[in-house]
């Protein structure tokens, strides 16, 4: 793989980014698309949301120069099919910000958007029979069911740890990081499913470094739902494009580990509600970083606290990629 092709779209999508943030937070307060303190929200005066535009538009501008810029690249079915996808639930995340829609419709969103995904060809196709020495288990039948649940917990999760200023960004930051390195470490398969996979995660990851310096504590601008659902989508579909690809037990278990603090945590805290009786979408204070502020720590104390654990986490599973595959 290209370095240099790397690094141009990590770099022009972080500069993108670092651009139009401060022009879509201008727009947004125009727009009146704001969010107001009270209820969950733990910040005190009204902020602009719609900061996931920004993003939106970095990465995908940025993976249109690389596939341009690169003879190797190209727009391929499985491209085509994440960008609609990400385009898709970045369009309804824009909605939902000004209209406040239903929680359902943004679930229906998502699994539309994993509908789309099967479509194009993006697939989980193996899981671990942990009954047979981690023997993998070609899905079949199930694939699709597979896929579209992955990707529907993969962006909720994500969009659940967008609780606290800059604590998504910098999550998928670390993420995106990881599967770009992921997907550069594998050369005996060289795919452009790899490659693609590399060129997005290093797009997704500028992008969420440009935004996170508006986002910072205390944020300049929030990301809303067009930003954390999309940059959840995106992992989601990048994971499969990359480390998914691969037929081996770490493909499987890398990618959950990568991802491992947003989907334990919201996997507790849906356990939580349905042992305590209550809906599984309904909102409450039960997250990983509620409870963290909630014992007396610091805004940033939280989010660097988070930003660790995530890092521990993305070590271990390209640990367990690079060496044990």
């Amino acid at each position: 793989m290209r370095t240099y092709t790397t690094v141009l779209a990590a770099l022009i999508s972080l500069v993108i980014a670092l651009i139009l943030t401060p022009l879509v937070r201008t727009l947004a307060i125009r727009l009146g698309i704001v969010a107001h303190p009270g209820g969950r929200r733990v910040h005190a005066r009204a902020t602009p949301l719609l900061g996931g535009v920004a993003m939106y538009l970095a990465f995908t501008l940025a993976v249109v120069f690389a596939v341009i810029y690169d003879p190797k690249l190209t727009f391929d079915r499985q491209v085509v099919g994440i960008l609609l996808g990400g385009t898709f639930v970045a369009l309804v995340g824009v909605l939902d910000d000004k209209y406040e829609l239903p929680g359902w419709v943004q679930a229906a969103t998502i699994v539309a958007g994993g509908v789309l995904l099967v479509l194009f060809g993006i697939e989980v196709r193996f899981v671990t029979n942990p009954f047979k020495g981690g023997w993998l288990m070609p899905l079949g039948l199930l694939t699709v069911p597979a896929t579209i649940i992955w990707v529907l917990m993969v962006t909720k999760a994500v969009d659940c740890m967008d609780g606290l200023d800059g604590l998504a960004a910098g999550i998928a930051a670390i993420c995106a990081g990881t599967l770009m390195m992921m997907a550069r470490s594998v050369t005996h398969e060289p795919g452009l499913g790899y490659r693609m996979s590399n060129i997005m995660a290093a797009a997704l990851m500028g992008a969420a470094l440009g935004f996170l310096r508006s986002n910072y504590p205390p944020a300049k601008i929030f990301m809303g739902t067009v930003g954390a659902q999309f940059l959840g989508f995106m992992l989601a579909g990048v994971s499969i494009i990359g480390a998914f690809k691969l037929a081996t037990l770490v493909a499987v278990a890398a990618p959950v580990l990568v991802l491992g603090v947003p989907l334990f945590d919201t996997t507790f805290v849906v356990l939580r509600r349905i042992v305590s009786g209550k809906r599984i979408h309904e909102a409450d204070t039960s997250h990983l970083h509620h409870r963290l502020v909630d014992r007396g720590l610091s805004h940033r104390q939280v989010i660097w606290f988070i930003y660790a654990l995530t890092f521990v986490l993305c070590a271990v599973a390209y640990i367990l990629f690079v060496y044990a595959k």
